[in-house]
């Protein structure tokens, strides 16, 4: 069984091809989403996962998968899902990660 492909909005893309112009090797999915989702209105939003409550931890849903898939297209560059320690790791215990 063959799973449907999930639509794009053309705002989004719009968004993903400017993130993409200034985030050079950046490869930390968070990081992009964070940068896709402060430049676009907020009810194109909901495409996006949420955190989860108690672990803090991202998880991707359909939508998320095809929006990487888009940005490798685009650069060239497999965005990571890390986990919260990894990430704190990287970019150091900031709380707004």
């Amino acid at each position: 069984m063959k799973r449907a492909q999930v639509q794009i909005n053309d705002r989004i893309k719009e968004q993903v091809d400017f993130v993409a112009s200034y985030a050079e090797d950046c490869d930390d999915w968070v990081t992009i989403k964070k940068q896709i989702m402060l430049g676009i209105p907020s009810q194109l939003r909901k495409n996006f996962s949420r955190r989860d409550q108690k672990t803090k931890e991202q998880w991707l849903n359909a939508f998320e998968i095809e929006l990487i898939n888009y940005y490798k297209e685009l650069t060239g560059i497999t965005l990571l899902l890390r986990t919260l320690a990894e990430r704190r790791e990287m970019f150091g215990d900031i709380r707004k990660i």
